[in-house]
C-alpha cells in the first residue's frame, strides 16, 4: 500500500488532475491512497472571509465558485455531469455562507471554514479518477483522524485515529476502490472540525501510512524533490536524490517549503519511506527520504526564514539560580508559543520564534521578572547535514563567509546532534547569505 498525497498546484488544472489520475492509475496494484489539498488559493480566500464586509462576502464566494467552476468545465464536457458536480461545490458554498452568517470567528468556527476547500476539491479528484476508469470514493477525514482541540495547528492522537482509519479506509482498499482523503483536517473526539496547521494535508499522508503501514509515502508538488536550497533565489540550486529522515527533519522546521514541518514524524516511528516527487515532472525521481544519511560531515542544504522575531531575556536573577530556565518556558508554553533557537549565557536566554501570535502577552508576564527585549526584522539561515559541526574547518569557514560579505550574526546555534548550523541576521541580508554559502559550500559538491 502506498500513500499519494497532491499539493494545490496539483489538483487545480486540468493537466495537474489528469496527471494525477495518471500517476494513481500506474500505481493500483500498490493499492493507493490518495490525499489532496484544497485548489490553490482557496484556503486563503476561505480564511479571508471573515474580515471582509458585508458586500465583498459575496464576490469572494464567487471567486471561489469560478476557481472550482472553470476546473470542472475544463474536465468535462457533458453538461449534466459538470451541473451535478457544480451541484456538491454549490452546496458547500452554502454550507460556507451559512457558517459566516453566524459571526462567531474562533477557533473552532475557522478550522470548520478551512476545512472546506479539501472537501470541494477531494470530490472532484474522486470523480475525476471515475471518469478514468478507476474506482474511487471521497473520504472526509474527520471520520478518520481524531485530534485534541488545539484549533488551527491539531495534533493526532494515536490511539482512535489508528482505529478509525483501519475501520474506514481498509474495507475500501479490499474492494480496490480508491479512497480520496481530505487533507489538512481532522475532527476532535466531540465531532468539532479541526486542522493540522497550513500544509498539513502532508501530515494527512504521514499519519494514514503510519496508521495503514504503508509502503510508501509520496508527497507530489511541484517541484523536482527537495533542493539544495530555494531555487526561487539560488540559481544553482539542485535536487537531492536522497535525504535523512533527521536531515529532512530539521529542513522542513528551518524554512523549506516542500515539506511540513511534523510530515516527516510518523514516517521516522514506523521506518516508511517518504518520496517528494513532481506532478509536471512525473518521470523525474525526485528525493528519497530514508532513515540514514548516506552522507556524514558534508552540508546537504541551506534553508531559510525570512521573518523571525528575536526575544532577549535579561535576569541577574537567573546566576546559580535553579529553574530559572523552566520558569522562563513556562511562560512560553502557557502561550503556545514555538521557540526555535536557544542562546543561553549566566545572565540571559535569546530565543528566537516565527509568529508574534500572543508574544506581546509573553513578553508583559516575562518582563516581570526580567528585562525583556524584542527585536523584530529578522531571518535566520540554517545549513543541514548530519555531522556538519564534527568539523571546526566548515563551522570556521562559514563565518569567514559571513565577515568578508559583511554580515553580522546576531545569534548562533549549533545543534546539539551535529545537523544543524543555524545563524540570525538582519532579515534584508538573509538572500544574500543563502546565496553566497550555498555557492561555496554546494555549488561544485557532488550531491548524493
Amino acid at each position: 500500500m502506498i500513500i499519494a498525497k497532491f499539493g494545490g498546484t496539483s489538483v487545480s488544472s486540468k493537466e495537474s488532475v489528469l496527471t494525477l489520475c495518471n500517476i494513481v492509475g500506474s500505481e493500483l496494484e500498490r493499492q493507493p491512497v490518495v490525499v489532496v489539498s484544497a485548489l490553490s488559493g482557496v484556503t486563503d480566500l476561505l480564511l479571508s472571509l471573515p474580515g471582509l464586509p458585508k458586500s465583498k462576502i459575496g464576490k469572494t464566494i464567487r471567486k471561489i465558485r469560478n476557481l472550482h467552476y472553470n476546473l470542472i468545465k475544463n474536465l468535462w464536457s457533458d453538461k449534466t455531469l459538470q451541473k451535478e458536480i457544480m451541484q456538491f461545490i454549490d452546496n458547500q458554498l452554502d454550507a460556507v455562507a451559512k457558517l459566516i452568517s453566524t459571526g462567531n470567528p474562533g477557533g473552532e468556527f475557522l478550522d470548520r471554514l478551512a476545512s472546506f476547500g479539501e472537501i470541494m476539491s477531494s470530490f472532484i479528484i474522486a470523480r475525476a479518477l471515475e471518469k478514468r476508469g478507476i474506482k474511487a470514493a471521497q473520504v472526509i477525514a474527520t471520520d478518520l483522524i481524531i485530534t485534541n482541540n488545539n484549533f488551527g495547528s491539531a495534533e493526532f492522537l494515536l490511539q482512535p485515529t489508528r482505529k478509525k482509519t483501519k475501520m474506514v479506509l481498509t474495507p475500501l482498499i479490499k474492494q480496490g476502490i480508491v479512497p480520496v482523503v481530505t487533507g489538512f483536517i481532522g475532527s476532535t473526539k466531540t465531532g468539532q472540525v479541526t486542522t493540522l496547521g497550513r500544509g498539513g494535508s502532508d501530515y494527512t499522508a504521514s499519519i494514514i501510512g503510519f496508521c495503514l503501514r504503508a509502503l510508501e509515502i509520496q508527497i507530489w508538488t511541484d517541484v523536482d524533490g527537495v533542493f539544495t536550497a530555494d531555487p526561487r533565489i539560488v540559481e544553482g540550486a539542485k535536487s537531492l536524490q536522497t535525504v535523512s529522515f533527521k536531515e529532512a527533519s530539521e529542513l522542513a522546521a528551518f524554512g523549506a517549503r516542500v515539506l511540513h514541518p511534523r510530515t516527516v514524524r510518523p514516517a521516522i516511528k514506523s521506518g516508511i519511506a517518504v518520496k517528494v516527487l513532481n506532478t509536471f515532472n512525473p518521470q523525474n525521481g525526485g528525493t528519497l527520504i530514508e532513515e540514514r544519511s548516506t552522507t556524514q560531515g558534508k552540508i546537504k542544504a541551506v534553508s531559510f526564514k525570512k521573518k523571525i522575531f528575536l526575544v532577549n531575556i535579561y535576569a541577574t536573577e537567573m546566576l546559580y539560580q535553579k529553574g530559572f530556565l523552566a520558569k522562563i518556558f513556562r511562560v512560553f508554553v502557557r502561550y503556545d508559543i514555538l521557540v526555535d533557537l536557544v542562546s543561553v549565557s549566566e545572565v540571559s536566554v535569546s530565543v528566537s520564534v516565527d509568529e508574534r501570535k500572543n508574544l506581546e502577552n509573553a513578553i508583559k508576564d516575562l518582563s516581570e521578572f526580567s528585562n525583556v527585549s524584542l527585536i523584530e526584522d529578522m531571518g535566520m539561515v540554517s545549513l543541514i547535514g548530519e555531522e556538519i559541526t564534527s568539523s571546526t574547518k566548515t563551522i570556521r569557514k562559514v563565518f569567514e563567509i559571513l565577515d568578508k560579505e559583511k554580515i553580522l550574526a546576531r545569534m548562533i546555534s549549533l545543534s546539539a546532534a551535529s545537523i544543524n548550523i543555524s545563524i540570525v541576521m538582519e532579515s534584508d541580508k538573509v538572500e544574500q547569505a543563502v546565496r553566497i554559502l550555498h555557492n561555496h559550500f554546494l555549488l561544485t559538491t557532488r550531491l548524493s
